[in-house]
């Protein structure tokens, strides 16, 4: 352990799985390490019961595991130190004969009641009672430093919010004000370790002065559920449909330190048929999802997907197939049946008034914006693409397009300058059945829908996160041409990226 440190990765074996873990504390002087596991496994916990008591002659159960899987148990019982008092329960000894390889295992009773924890030291072992307190100061350290680091953050930052009378943050972008005070306390700290939040974002950090940070993935758009546009998708029976439907993925790097966030964006819930859908839901969203954070149009290395789900709660999500060209990617949840998945096969007539949704990943928020169909073309490359003239931030990427009652038409991406590009469910429908035809989760590289004659793989760029001064203009991605026909009232219409006037 001590040449481990912090630095290392830790394979956990349990019966035919294999995950990684990090070590997350230790304490030397007890023998003692909690390793935090990256993923989560099928498993049941062992109760510490501080009530439970344990007498001398009880009889004991040393239990450990090998690297094959294969479960081993000895038994044996409590003796007392000849050196301590009867009325010692620390000091106990196991009779169990254990080798090295026991060690760190548990010792139950024939109950099935944890004793302690099996030590290389031959018959001693470490009891429940030391390991509790153990556990408890490692919980206290871990709250104490959790929550110091969350005063500094509050202190500094605000989502959203006007934070003077001189300075307006527009809608969605976050706001930072370095604490004087902070610094004058934490003088021995770094200054970017205040800004621990942003660094785990993938966010630039801040300078020392009061900055904007703007295109992150936690930005709102349109109206809030149940207001707005959500009104007259509750008379048409879709609104609840839809909020039960849409969910927020997030994809993470682990390291020693924690989770640091690739990406987060929207997704939902669909109606498809695979093997993995007997035990589990599945949801289409965006492939930026899990593209490699460096720009490359390939899948990033060693990730974690967590889905927040309709109702609050967070899963962890597996992907089971994806396609880069297309930027599609389809994720599944264990253990959870969704109850209003989207049916991507229906017949939808031509509406032309359209609503983007989406869910914010950060605090759940269920989003929605209203447009139309226009036949508009932006500066992404696939030739798929349709436009719709909603707009939607960062958190949107991935999310449904639907009519007003409620049918599915599309899956949102992201320009900056206009509307919003989808791709259509037709479309979609067929990239799907793509997946099933190759049964594998791999890149489907050779694949292309009836109509795209394009070669190479589509690129699909999303703007970085950047943080300007309050006093710099919001960038809007228009340049003063474009800016004028817009503001002119003229009919105008986007193609490759470009507004013109409609002669």
């Amino acid at each position: 352990m001590d040449n481990l440190g912090h630095d290392g990765e830790i394979e956990v074996f349990h019966e035919e799985r294999a995950v990684t873990g990090y070590l997350e504390d230790y304490d030397l002087d007890y023998q003692l390490a909690v390793v935090k596991i990256t993923s989560s496994l099928d498993v049941q916990t062992i109760p510490l019961n501080p009530a439970m008591r344990f007498l001398p002659n009880c009889g004991v159960v040393a239990v450990r595991r090998d690297i094959s899987g294969k479960l081993m148990a000895t038994s044996g019982k409590l003796t007392l130190d000849s050196c301590v008092t009867e009325d010692s329960e620390l000091l106990m000894f196991s009779t169990c004969k254990l080798s090295e390889a026991w060690e760190g295992g548990p010792l139950v009773d024939f109950l099935g009641y944890f004793v302690g924890m099996n030590l290389l030291w031959g018959p001693l072992f470490l009891p429940m009672s030391i390991i509790m307190e153990r556990l408890d100061h490692f919980k206290t350290s871990q709250q104490r430093n959790f929550f110091l680091a969350r005063v500094k953050n509050f202190e500094m930052m605000r989502v959203g919010e006007r934070l003077t009378d001189d300075i307006s943050c527009p809608k969605g972008e976050y706001t930072v004000v370095p604490s004087t005070k902070v610094h004058a306390e934490v003088t021995d700290a770094p200054y970017k370790y205040q800004f621990a939040r942003f660094e785990a974002l993938c966010y630039p950090t801040p300078s020392k002065c009061r900055m904007i940070l703007v295109n992150s993935c936690e930005a709102p758009f349109g109206d809030l559920f149940p207001g707005g546009v959500w009104r007259r998708l509750h008379k048409s029976g879709s609104a609840y449909r839809i909020s039960h439907s849409v969910v927020s993925l997030a994809s993470f790097k682990v390291s020693f330190t924690g989770r640091t966030k690739m990406f987060a964006c929207s997704g939902f819930f669909i109606d498809w048929d695979d093997s993995h859908s007997k035990s589990a839901s599945t949801i289409l969203t965006s492939a930026s999802l899990v593209r490699s954070p460096d720009g490359e149009n390939e899948l990033a290395d060693d990730f974690t997907i967590e889905v927040l789900l309709p109702e609050g709660e967070r899963r962890e999500g597996t992907l089971i197939h994806y396609n880069l060209h297309y930027n599609v990617a389809l994720v599944s949840v264990k253990n959870f049946r969704a109850e209003y998945p989207a049916n991507l096969k229906h017949e939808w007539v031509n509406e032309s008034k359209l609503v983007a949704v989406g869910r914010r990943f950060d605090s759940g928020d269920l989003m929605a914006s209203r447009g139309k169909l226009v036949g508009w073309s932006g500066p992404l490359q696939c030739r798929m693409l349709q436009y719709s003239t909603c707009k939607i931030t960062k958190a949107g990427i991935g999310g449904p397009v639907v009519d007003y009652k409620g049918r599915f038409v599309g899956m949102n991406f992201y320009d900056p300058k206009m509307g919003t590009p989808f791709l259509f469910c037709d479309d979609i429908v067929a990239i799907l059945e793509s997946f099933n035809k190759k049964g594998t989760r791999a890149e489907v590289d050779n694949f292309r829908i009836n109509g795209d004659d394009s070669i190479g793989l589509n690129w699909w760029p999303v703007p970085r996160p950047y943080l300007r001064h309050p006093e710099d203009p919001v960038h809007d991605y228009m340049d003063e041409h474009e800016r004028e026909i817009l503001d002119s009232g003229c009919k105008y219409k986007y193609q490759g990226g470009v507004v013109h006037i409609c002669k």
